[in-house]
Order: structure tokens, then sequence, then C-alpha cells
């Protein structure tokens, strides 16, 4: 069996499972899937973000909040600029955004642009599969937890910047000089957006294509610092790092990165008031994790398992994400799928389906869903690292394999 037919045979049955269950639980199901138990914050990520941005010279001065570099903010300002004057919100008005004539319609639409986008590029990517696989495969991902109640439904800019990473990392190889560049651009457009898709950077680092590293070095630059002359310049650059400090020194109780995860494990073993405590421990380990996996990046030679510890940072690292970072997962899925091999474990195909579906299962244990969406990356990046350490193959076996 292909790896693209047994993803989507298990990611489907499973999302197709909970619509069952949905309909055995008169939508109680739904209330346990979807982020913290309720709607009341259903596409706050977009929306909240327009609502800093409408007053474009302060909003870092007006609240913490504000966690994205300038030229995201930019680009939210573009949205703020199709509304009427008469516009009700202020910058902590987010709701009333949300709620302000075509304002939902508009996300709806951008929302449409970027799956048609998204489901071009994995076409192109996967072009020795059949459209009718792809098809699927693109459905089962849009149709899981990562995505429909993660990205999708907060309306997080995370999105955007995995499908952005994604082009990127397949047009770094092409034999054309423009596609090329044009990775270059779209990573420093993506690290623009939440700065963590800079460490894609590595990968040129990786692969000794040093020129190419320093051009992205550059826009990278560009694309940060630029923005912060139209969003209230120096004083609002150094407000920004601030933000980004107070929130390093941030825990709370989730399956979704490695300190929060540890933080929920110590609840769950009664030792949750030690927590502050805790933290300085966990922090250690989350920067191990972050050290191990760009050191095994400079050790793989599969350009999917480069995906996957990069991706892998972007996922379980950052102290105050949320669910909707699993989304970036897919970048490593669908360069997996692309790089086929005979000798490829399944276990790698059967975790980014259990990622990548609705864990209908989990309803029944009472625990949270991010853990049962959480737990097969964890799984797989340990997997990952024992088998790239202990059990790679030798060097001279590389070779010889490679040899005509």
């Amino acid at each position: 069996m292909r790896r693209i037919d047994l993803f989507c045979i298990i990611s489907l049955s499973c999302t197709a499972a909970f619509i069952l269950l949905l309909m055995i639980t008169k939508g109680d199901a739904a209330g346990w899937l979807v982020m913290e138990g309720n709607f009341d914050y259903s596409f706050t990520d977009h929306f909240r973000h327009i609502a800093f941005a409408s007053d474009r010279t302060h909003f870092y001065f007006n609240t913490y909040d504000a966690t994205f570099p300038a030229f995201a903010y930019l680009l939210y300002y573009i949205l703020v600029m199709i509304d009427p004057p008469e516009m009700p919100w202020d910058v902590n008005g987010w709701m009333d955004a949300r709620d302000f004539k075509f304002n939902i319609l508009v996300y709806i639409m951008l929302t449409i642009v970027l799956v048609i986008i998204f489901k071009l590029a994995v076409d192109i990517i996967l072009k020795e599969d059949a459209p009718f696989k792809t098809t699927l495969l693109t459905a089962a991902l849009l149709l899981s937890a990562p995505f429909m109640s993660g990205a999708i439904e907060r309306g997080n800019i995370s999105f955007l910047t995995a499908v952005m990473v994604l082009i990127a990392l397949y047009l770094k190889d092409s034999d054309n000089a423009v596609h090329r560049e044009a990775a270059l651009i779209l990573i420093a457009m993506a690290a623009g957006l939440k700065l963590y898709p800079a460490v894609a950077g590595f990968i040129y680092i990786k692969e000794k294509r040093y020129r190419e590293g320093v051009r992205l070095l550059i826009y990278g630059l560009i694309v940060f610092f630029v923005p912060f002359a139209f969003v209230g310049g120096i004083p609002a650059l150094i407000r920004y790092i601030q933000v980004l400090f107070f929130f390093e020194n941030q825990g709370y109780c989730s399956w979704t990165n490695i300190r929060n995860f540890l933080l929920s494990i110590s609840q769950v073993m009664g030792q949750y008031e030690n927590s502050a405590y805790f933290v300085k421990y966990f922090k250690i380990a989350e920067n191990l994790y972050l050290i191990l996996c760009l050191i095994t990046l400079f050790k793989v030679r599969e350009r999917w398992k480069q995906a996957l510890y990069t991706c892998g940072i972007m996922a379980l690292y950052v102290p105050y994400s949320y669910r909707y970072v699993s989304v970036y997962m897919m970048v490593p899925l669908i360069m997996y799928l692309r790089e086929e091999k005979k000798d490829q474990p399944l276990i790698y195909c059967i975790l980014f389906a259990l990622t990548f579906t609705v864990p209908f299962y989990g309803y029944f244990t009472g625990a949270k869903a991010d853990l049962f969406i959480f737990l097969p990356i964890y799984i797989m990046m340990i997997y990952s690292l024992i088998k790239d350490w202990f059990f790679a193959p030798k060097a001279k076996e590389d070779v010889s394999a490679s040899l005509p």
C-alpha cells in the first residue's frame, strides 16, 4: 500500500468516526474538540490582530498580546483599510471587528484563497500521485483537528505560514534561479509573520549554500526591521522585544509544547503547586530539544527529515503556542510522501495520520483533545531522534548505495 493511501484511510476514518460521535452525543463531542472547550473565541486570532492594527502606531503599547512582528500587522492593517471609517471597535474590541459588516465574509474569502493555493501546492509537489489522491489528502488535512478546530477555527496565521514554508522548501531545490530566490523571500516573509520559521535558514547552512543563506539573512532583516518604521519606529521595536521576553517567562498547563507538556504532567502528578520552581528546568528541557533538533538536522540526509526537524521545532518549542502550531507538521508529511521509499518505516505515516485527523477515541478518556493531537508528534520526534542517532546507516553504506 502506498503511504498516501494508508494516511488517507487512517485520517479520514477517524474523522468520519468523530462525525458519527457528534450525532450520538448530540453535539457534545464538539465542545470536547474545540479549543478551550467553547466557541466564544472563534476567529479571535484573525480579528484580534486586526483590532490591534487599527491603531497602527500604538498597538504594541496598547497590549501585551501583540506578539507578531510588525510585518504581520502591516498585512492586518490592509484589512483595516477596506473597512469604512465608522468602524466601531477599539484595539481590544476584536468581537466588534469580527461582527462588523462584511468582515467575517472577508475572512472566509481569504481562507478559501489560501486553501486553493494549498491544494495547488500539494498537486505540484506530489505530481506523481493522481489528482484524486491528492484531493483526498488535502481534504484529510483540512478536516483534521489541527486545521479545522485549530488554525482555521481560530483564524490563526500559522496556516498561511505553513503553506509559505512548504512552498519555499519545494522551490529551494529548483533548477530555476527565480524559484530559488522566491524560496528565500517566502522564508523571510514567513519569519516576518511568526518569527520561528526562521529556523528553516539552517537548512541552507547544512547544505553549505552560504551565498543563499546570506541573502536569506538580508531578506529576513529587511522584512523584520523595515516595517517597524510604519508602526511606531524604534520605540515600537523595543516594546516588541519586551513583549517577547514577557511571554518567554510564561507557562500554562497544556499539551502543545514541551514546557507546558511537562507542566501538565506535573499537574497530573499533583505537583502543580511547585510549577514556578519546575519551569526553570522545563526551560532547560525545551532548549535541549531545540539544540538536539538543530544538531540532528545537520546529520540527516533526507530532505523530508530536514523538514521534520525544522517543523518539529516550530511545533513543539515555542512556549506560548497553542494547538494551531501542529499544522506545521504537514510540511514534513508532504515531503515524506514525496520522497517515499520502500525502507521508510510505516510508523511515520501512522503517526502523521494520527496527528492530522479528529481523535474521536480521546473523547472517551476525559482527557483534553490536545493530548491526542500532540502525542503522535512527540512520539514521532522521539522515535526519529533515536533512529537517526543510534540506528542510522553507516556512511560507507550510504555512499555505496548512491553509486550507479
